[in-house]
């Protein structure tokens, strides 16, 4: 049980962090800024599919796991905050 709750730590305060730094940097909502974080999700699906080849070997599997989650949650959080930021620069279009 311990074990669990530090790896719920490990994962969920950086998260936190994010979603904090989200808000206050880029100027995200609190909807924009969960489905923001959210991204973790499907990178890490993405990453999980993408590691099966190393199956036979479990810690090679979840090394390369995670670490391919968190390239795609970065790629994906900082493609989606550089859209947000130059959304909020961007001219208006009204007259």
């Amino acid at each position: 049980m311990i074990v669990l709750v530090l790896i719920c730590v490990l994962v969920l305060a950086p998260l936190a962090r994010e979603y904090a730094d989200l808000r206050r940097t880029f100027g995200l909502s609190r909807i924009g800024a969960f489905a923001t974080t959210s991204l973790v999700l499907p990178a890490f699906a993405m990453a999980t599919v993408l590691t099966l080849p190393l199956s036979p070997h479990p810690v090679a599997q979840w090394s390369a796991t995670v670490t391919a989650t968190v390239v795609f949650y970065s790629l994906a959080a900082r493609a989606t905050a550089a859209s947000a930021s130059r959304a909020a620069t961007a001219p208006s279009r009204r007259i």
